[in-house]
């Protein structure tokens, strides 16, 4: 039975909001991150020396996930071998900023043309991502073809394999089990942040091509987009040269506040690390992508504070040692379990004053 005020074919409400025009929305998705990652930037750097300093290792996680969630946020191919881009640009640019003569001493073997080669920071830089993207362009002309399992497989051997070549081959590093040394300190954490800003707008500009959004297509309905002409190993190969360019970027700035170049540096953590960061915030957009990094950060550094125990009053807490990975590990399955598309549920930031439906009354 009905009231004689309401109707049983009542119509919802339309909530008035602030209309804004398409280049404006799309832009938005932009100026959040950007935003976001500046001001989480600026409270960081001025809480501690300590909050700093894990700002800056921060921000070269930031262009990190960047890059994975340009390939596999896009594509919906999980990837396990980005750490194998993170890895060549770091090499590179630590080859072509040491001093000749630290590298004649730690790296004698070395090949010629690279022991003598001298670049500036943001050329070696430049290198590093070029490097980077033709690694992720030829070995993509194989891996692009796979799907699932897989896939992901392939690109984890992919990752072993460069890292058994960094490790063993002394014409390109040093011997086995030792370091690069002697980097000079080139980048700033203000220059750092302004690359971060960097990386972000590349990835979103990326995402706005018209090949990402044939690849898109392809990740949502992998059966429909081939038979409506959209060439998805094509596509997959475009992203992962993209993304395999600015993880080399994010390698570089890793390495350079690092100040240490190994192999075994570019391990299984590293690859966890990153993959928990996209996965939190929500694999499919470049938002989930940044909440999930400075949520992880954060959360990362409070955990390293009380493994070395913070003084409250009278009282000392602390956590065991290694507490960390299990923290993170275990935020990673309740985020699974609770909420499987992330802390952002995979979406873009949304413009807040758009119009919206409320539910009928009555």
């Amino acid at each position: 039975m009905t009231s004689p005020h309401t109707s049983s074919n009542a119509t919802p409400r339309r909530i008035p909001g602030i209309p804004v025009p398409e280049p404006l929305a799309k832009l938005w998705t932009l100026a959040v991150p950007l935003a976001t990652v500046w001001l989480f930037s600026f409270g960081a750097s001025a809480l501690s020396g300590t909050a700093a300093i894990d700002l800056g290792y921060a921000l070269a996680n930031l262009i990190i996930v960047v890059a994975m969630w340009t390939f596999i946020g896009n594509s919906g191919v999980l990837s396990f071998g980005h750490i194998a881009f993170v890895a060549v640009g770091a090499w590179t640019l630590s080859l072509l900023t040491i001093p000749t003569a630290i590298k004649a001493s730690i790296m004698p073997e070395l090949f010629p043309f690279l022991r003598d080669a001298q670049a500036a920071p943001f050329v070696a830089l430049a290198a590093a991502a070029v490097v980077g993207g033709l690694l992720a362009f030829l070995s993509g002309l194989a891996l692009m073809r796979l799907n699932g399992l897989e896939a992901g497989i392939a690109t984890f051997a992919l990752l072993m394999l460069v890292v058994q070549i960094l490790t063993y081959w002394q014409q390109i590093g040093p011997k086995a089990g030792q370091s690069m040394t002697g980097l000079p300190r080139s980048f700033d954490l203000q220059t750092v942040l302004l690359i971060a800003l960097a990386a972000i707008a590349l990835a979103w500009l990326y995402g706005q091509s018209r090949s990402a959004r044939m690849l898109r297509a392809a990740r949502d309905s992998m059966q429909a987009a081939p038979a409506s002409g959209v060439r998805v190993t094509f596509h997959r190969l475009v992203a992962f040269t993209v993304s395999g360019a600015l993880a080399a970027v994010g390698g570089a700035v890793w390495v350079q506040l690092n100040g240490v170049a190994q192999s075994s540096q570019f391990s299984l953590d590293f690859t966890f690390t990153t993959i928990a960061m996209l996965v939190v915030g929500g694999i499919r957009s470049l938002w989930g992508a940044v909440v999930g990094t400075l949520a992880i950060s954060a959360l990362s550094h409070g955990l390293g504070l009380l493994e070395q125990g913070v003084q409250l009053g009278g009282l000392v807490v602390s956590l065991p040692s290694g507490s960390r990975l299990i923290v993170l590990g275990a935020v990673m399955v309740l985020i699974l379990i609770l909420r499987p598309a992330g802390v952002t549920g995979g979406r873009e930031a949304q413009w807040p004053f758009r119009p919206r439906i409320a539910a009928p009354e009555g």
